[in-house]
């Protein structure tokens, strides 16, 4: 957008908060492309073009907003106009906490710029990698997918205006084997925000990814019950997430749907463990410098010791809650609306090698690559789907194999059974619902962790 129609927005800003509380403006420009590549196939697709601004008004009680993808001078003019005009002025019943903000503007960091390579020599790094997997041991197919995407915002309020540039990686590698009665798969992630340094893949990491994919091939079924368990950073990752992640939601709160709200303040957790969402966490998929309400990212600890001291929230939460402000007010595009929403969420990392934590157990489970996971905020069950895990003997991982396993229980339990923290840490990426809808980038992960779960 050009710098005539900031400038305009600014004014419209200005002059609707002679009226109302608080306006703001907000403008955002996504793009991108997909490759994605198989045995036989090779796709290529741009990302839609994403581009609008929304215009919000916070009348006293609620907000109200605007949004359009005309963004031609006069156009967004009269839009501007005519949206004030039909917002009616109320009572101020909340308070909203207006972010600090200052002119600025921030960029992802790149080692390597995607813009230094053609397409042309990206599909070809793609096929050279795609002949690596496909040459290893009963391999019968492979999938190959990428994606970059760049992510423009722009906020406009009283406080000032703020710019982010953000380039998001996102690089999955998946191999398929099979032993002519079955076929299992095992898979490899490197995403993250940044540039083309995420998608190198050493060869030992790809001939690791096909040597487990066959071990899969003679995975066992485990016995249901209660487990000691060594959980990766990965497996880590999934369980905060699912834990301490839409049920300390906090506009789930206003919704009487989530019963994170009546442990605050309480000790909910073994005090080893501490859950941080932090959206300035470098190369973090779900990183980001500002919300999509204008907020300067900070990191945020939900569980600090073992207590519950704080939930996540976007504007209109805290201010009807009277909870403190969390920068995780955060949209889809510009056509959704704000929710409370994790960026990268994780387990701090403790003082133990991940070496002594399987020292530690004499009887358990190794659990180490996930899939996907679930919660019920308003019950606090939770349920994590593990690729695979190993058995740990004597302190010793073993080479019997358990595929696949799942783990359930009630959060606070799970938690409390947390005894040793590692020294290590690592996140994974994904893409995060709210319920069946509203996608937006997040991480999770932590270091490994030994906990007492139920799996089956």
């Amino acid at each position: 957008m050009d710098k005539g129609s900031i400038t305009l927005l600014k004014d419209i800003v200005g002059t609707a908060e002679k009226k109302f509380p608080y306006v703001t403006a907000t403008l955002f420009s996504n793009c991108g492309i997909e490759i994605s590549l198989d045995k036989k196939d090779e796709r290529l697709a741009s990302t839609p073009s994403n581009m609008g601004f929304v215009l919000s008004i916070f009348n006293g009680e609620y907000f109200e907003e605007f949004a359009s993808d005309i963004l031609e001078k006069d156009a967004l003019a009269r839009f501007c106009r005519n949206s004030i005009a039909s917002v009616s002025s109320r009572k101020v019943k909340h308070e909203i906490s207006v972010p600090a903000l200052e002119e600025k503007s921030y960029r992802t960091e790149e080692k390597i710029s995607p813009d230094t390579m053609s397409l042309k020599e990206k599909i070809d790094v793609f096929r050279k990698t795609r002949a690596t997997i496909l040459a290893g041991k009963n391999v019968v197919n492979c999938s190959i997918s990428y994606s970059e995407e760049r992510n423009d915002k722009i906020f406009i309020s009283r406080k000032g205006t703020i710019c982010e540039d953000i380039r998001r990686i996102s690089h999955y590698l998946t191999a398929f084997v099979s032993d002519g009665k079955d076929v299992k798969y095992n898979y490899l992630s490197t995403s993250g925000t940044g540039g083309l340094e995420l998608i190198e893949t050493p060869e030992s990491d790809i001939a690791e990814l096909i040597e487990t994919a066959n071990k899969l091939l003679q995975a066992e079924n485990i016995e249901p019950k209660f487990y000691d368990v060594v959980a990766t950073p990965e497996i880590a990752g999934l369980i905060a997430h699912e834990a301490f992640g839409h049920g300390v939601e906090t506009d789930m709160y206003l919704k009487d749907r989530a019963r994170s709200r009546d442990y605050m303040g309480k000790q909910i957790a073994s005090p080893l463990v501490n859950i941080i969402d932090d959206p300035t966490l470098p190369g973090g998929y779900g990183s980001y410098f500002i919300d999509d309400e204008g907020r300067l990212a900070r990191p945020t600890y939900i569980i600090r010791d073992g207590k519950f001291v704080q939930g996540l929230t976007n504007n209109y939460a805290s201010s009807v809650l009277k909870l403190p402000a969390t920068a995780n007010g955060r949209r889809e595009s510009f056509e959704r609306k704000v929710y409370t929403r994790m960026s990268n969420t994780f387990f701090k990392s403790g003082t133990s090698t991940p070496e002594e934590i399987i020292a530690s157990v004499d009887n358990g489970v190794y659990l180490i690559k996930g899939l996907s996971g679930m919660e019920d905020p308003k019950g606090w069950g939770i349920q994590v789907l593990v690729l695979y895990g190993k058995e740990i003997k004597n302190g010793k991982v073993t080479d019997r194999i358990f595929s696949p396993l799942g783990i359930t229980g009630f959060v606070p339990d799970l938690l409390k059974n947390i005894t040793i923290v590692g020294n290590d840490f690592k996140v994974d990426a994904g893409l995060c619902g709210k319920g069946y809808k509203e996608y937006v980038p997040v991480s999770s992960g932590g270091p490994h962790i030994r906990t007492r779960v139920r799996l089956g």
